[in-house]
């Protein structure tokens, strides 16, 4: 992680430093040189910066939000980068001290040349009741942004191990294991400086200003591998913050292809792009892409006209070939500088377009939150809210849907109604956290969800409840327990009781 003073304080090799960057960036990602010409490496830059946990440690998260939010800090994509929220603290200790020396002591294991970034190792007892599910339905309920994992699993081992040999390298291994599966997110080679950071590997993508759930992608499927491009230092005056990426999805072998069915992994390309043209208020578009697979087409150029042109190579008319799948979205968040301070944030989002045009979103979406990140400085409280019409996560080409390994790459709500079923939904999630004296934790969670009608299952209205305790250990450690129950709509009831030990 760089460190924390002004970018001239770390000097970048011209020459063939500079090259190597650029030739190992195009060579994974076409185009990228277009990016890097355009915020060129400069003379004097930090390198490059390790992330912090995503939907996996929620006692150290919640404390980089409020932190974010004091310092006037909008968040609209994640995982955050451990140098964002170091530039953060200066101004968020001016208003909080004893939140930023608890912030500061856990970065400070991000600044040295190796050592572990995060450890979270869960195991509990865990029961289901499928009784009256459709026969149609697979497997035990999935969590919400758990990487997959249902509440059938036992056990939970999240974590990350880092070596840094320059500021302008740094080395990761992760891994999210649970009863079934093992992924290794976490795992990536990072390069370049603060302006254009290069990650190749398993990284997560959350393209939503929202915290618990993100229309086009968060952490509801399984970590793909990928090539990423992205900035946390912000560009201009306008602090423009960027994101490219192109992953490979799991295997699929329903995938429609000139009138045959063709197997294959489609890949997945995503932008985030995103500028701040006040203090405090940030706005974002978003899209990601679904293309290729089997023998379709995937080529750079394929992918940049449907980009450029959606309606036309996307929305095709009945007989004509399709280029593949996209959904985008359009977010905001809004800082409110009161006595005590909180965050408005919104989601716009669009499966497909409309009306034949490519600034028309269609198959809607509409999500909204607010945060309160410190109400007599004991508690915080977030509110959230989304509605989603039918059309959502499926699609007449890759039949198997926006999924990977099974789950939906969004939403949580959509993995919880019949596959395949692209019903419309609604969800509601209301979150309170409760610091007590000497560093204990407490936060509960209700979520609901409610599928539309018209569709042929019987959908009940789903209810689940999360309460977590946690309590601070030598400092480094927290030790605790979790306790998480519901019922989906599709009648499934489950129970999960876990001990868990975070570092």
């Amino acid at each position: 992680m760089p460190k924390h003073k002004p970018a001239s304080g770390h000097a970048c090799r011209p020459g063939s430093h500079r090259s190597a960057a650029r030739k190992r960036a195009e060579a994974v990602l076409p185009g990228v040189a277009l990016i890097l010409a355009a915020c060129a490496f400069p003379a004097a830059a930090r390198g490059v910066s390790p992330y912090l946990p995503l939907q996996e440690s929620p006692e150290i998260e919640r404390m980089i939000e409020r932190v974010l939010i004091l310092a006037d800090q909008p968040v609209l994509a994640r995982p955050i980068a451990a140098a964002t929220v170091l530039d953060a603290l200066p101004k968020a200790c001016e208003r909080d001290a004893a939140l930023c020396e608890r912030v500061r002591h856990y970065l400070a294991g991000f600044q040295k040349n190796y050592g572990v970034g995060y450890m979270s190792l869960s195991a509990g007892a865990a029961a289901s009741d499928e009784t009256g599910a459709p026969e149609t339905s697979e497997g035990a309920v999935p969590l919400p942004n758990r990487h997959g994992m249902g509440a059938d699993s036992g056990y939970e081992v999240a974590g990350r191990v880092f070596w840094q040999p320059s500021d302008h390298v740094l080395l990761n291994a992760g891994v999210v294991a649970y009863k079934g599966d093992a992924t290794p997110t976490g795992t990536l080679v990072s390069f370049g400086v603060e302006k254009a950071q290069v990650d190749i590997g398993w990284r997560d993508h959350w393209l939503s200003p929202m915290s618990d759930s993100a229309m086009l992608i968060g952490t509801q499927a399984r970590t793909m591998p990928g090539v990423t491009l992205s900035n946390y230092k912000p560009l201009t005056r306008l602090g423009l913050r960027y994101e490219l990426f192109i992953s490979e999805m799991s295997e699929s072998s329903n995938i429609l292809f000139q009138g045959a069915l063709t197997t294959g992994n489609p890949r997945l390309a995503g932008l985030h792009l995103s500028i701040e043209p006040f203090p405090g208020w940030s706005i974002a578009v978003n899209r990601i892409l679904q293309y290729g697979g089997g023998e379709r087409p995937d080529g750079f150029s394929d992918l940049f006209d449907a980009f450029f042109n959606p309606s036309g190579y996307d929305n095709a008319n009945p007989g004509e070939t399709e280029f593949g799948n996209q959904a985008a979205s359009v977010t905001s968040t809004f800082l409110v500088p009161a006595r005590v301070p909180f965050a408005v944030y919104f989601e716009y989002a669009g499966e497909d377009t409309s009306r034949g045009t490519n600034y028309r979103l269609g198959n809607s979406a509409l999500s909204a939150g607010i945060r309160f990140p410190s109400l007599a400085n004991r508690f915080d409280l977030t509110v959230e809210l989304s509605d989603w019409q039918n059309g959502w996560y499926v699609h007449h080409i890759y039949l198997d849907g926006l999924v990977n390994e099974g789950n939906v790459i969004g939403h949580w709500g959509a993995d919880w109604r019949v596959r395949g079923d692209g019903v419309g939904a609604s969800s509601a999630m209301a979150r309170v956290g409760w610091q007590l004296k000497g560093g204990a934790f407490v936060e509960a969670t209700y979520r609901t969800l409610h599928n539309a009608a018209y569709t042929a299952p019987d959908y009940e209205r789903a209810h689940s409840l999360d309460l977590l305790y946690s309590r601070s250990w030598k400092r480094d450690f927290h030790v605790g327990g979790e306790l998480e129950a519901g019922r989906d709509p599709l009648d499934r009831s489950y129970s999960r009781l876990s001990l868990f030990l975070r570092f």
